[in-house]
């Protein structure tokens, strides 16, 4: 799921994990190597003033929802059609609703996702599409009195998003004066400076997970100081706060960090290079079968379509049908290469060379 960016059982997160678990684990008080992996996102990141740290990507998300609303004193969010950002009741809202119920494109209505949701959940959230900036601008703009925050997952590498959509929702937001919350937990692999860099936006607040926890659980959000200053409790006190008895675990802390010290832009290159030869071999090889399908790529996470519609909203991907995805997943499989169910959202990963590459357009191309 996006997590071990250097494989399995990397030499150095081993070794920082086993010094730790000789230290101390889960110890209720910091112990330093938080704060290095906080000064290092924040070094990396442009946007981030100040981090905190949880246990999740889900944590990561409700977290720092809260403390918009917090921030804004406003009681509503807008989040993306078919966006996923953990499994709290605000976000389970339109992120895979059935077509027939899901109302007009261009003003979609919101649905529970899932069974014992809080009944006022859907209520609170206005559901915005995918690559449209003009009906994004009339809902935001029809409702910005009431929205603490617009959180966008960019879909990396499972819908083509256009930068400029990206960066029109930034400028929508910051035009309307509603703070924006920029998902990074899968695409912060992207690049040193993840998804905003590789955009050129700078949201308001961030999200974190995956690769932050070197395969452990953690997350981390963070942003404008004034903001996050809501959550400092070393001073007056705020009314607002945000804990946890593992947060900022030590033993996660260190294999994060770990991890993102072995991303040097040498490795970013290496594996967005990787990520590249597999999407030209692959588009090369289904224009030589005739087969209708197509490869959304960012960076070194990738998904196959079988479908030759371009997939650049939720609407284009629930019409793209599963079958051929779980016969060619299953022939993989048997042939020594395990991408995910249904072929969305597979990840590269930094061990990874160019005969592995190979190997994997010939093997779908002998699943074909």
């Amino acid at each position: 799921h996006t997590a071990q960016i250097l494989g399995h059982n990397h030499p150095k997160v081993i070794e920082v994990v086993q010094r730790q678990i000789q230290r101390g684990v889960a110890l209720g008080a910091p112990v330093g190597v938080e704060t290095e992996l906080a000064e290092l996102l924040c070094q990396r990141v442009a946007s981030l003033d100040k981090v905190r740290f949880c246990n999740s990507g889900t944590e990561a998300t409700l977290h720092a929802i809260r403390l918009a609303r917090g921030f804004t004193g406003r009681p509503k969010i807008a989040k993306f059609e078919g966006g996923y950002h953990g499994s709290h009741d605000v976000v389970e809202v339109s992120v895979a609703p059935p077509i027939d119920e899901a109302g007009p494109e261009d003003a979609p209505h919101s649905i529970a996702t899932t069974g014992g949701l809080s009944v006022n959940a859907p209520g609170e959230v206005v559901v915005l599409p995918y690559d449209n900036e003009q009906a994004v601008e009339r809902l935001i703009e029809q409702h910005r009195a009431e929205l603490a925050c617009v959180i966008l997952d960019p879909k990396a590498g499972i819908v083509s998003i256009r930068p400029q959509f990206v960066q029109a929702v930034r400028a929508i937001t910051k035009k309307h004066d509603v703070p924006m919350i920029l998902d990074e937990i899968v695409g912060f692999r992207v690049g040193s400076g993840g998804l905003q860099e590789h955009y050129g936006i700078q949201p308001d607040l961030t999200t974190f997970g995956k690769i932050v926890g070197g395969g452990f659980p953690a997350g981390a959000f963070g942003g404008r100081a004034d903001m996050m200053n809501l959550f400092d409790n070393s001073g007056p006190p705020t009314g607002m706060s945000q804990s946890g008895t593992f947060s900022a675990h030590a033993v996660a802390m260190a294999a994060g960090l770990a991890t993102l010290e072995q991303m040097t832009p040498q490795a970013y290159a290496h594996l967005n290079g990787l990520g590249k030869q597999l999407r030209d071999g692959l588009t090369e090889l289904f224009a030589k079968e005739g087969v209708a399908a197509q490869v959304v790529m960012l960076g070194s996470v990738f998904s196959i379509y079988f479908s030759d519609m371009p997939v650049t909203n939720y609407r284009a991907l629930a019409q793209v049908k599963g079958d051929p995805d779980n016969r060619v997943f299953f022939a993989l499989l048997a042939r020594g290469y395990y991408l995910a169910h249904g072929l969305g959202m597979n990840a590269l990963s930094l061990p990874m060379q160019p005969d592995d590459i190979d190997g994997l357009v010939e093997a779908v191309g002998q699943s074909l």
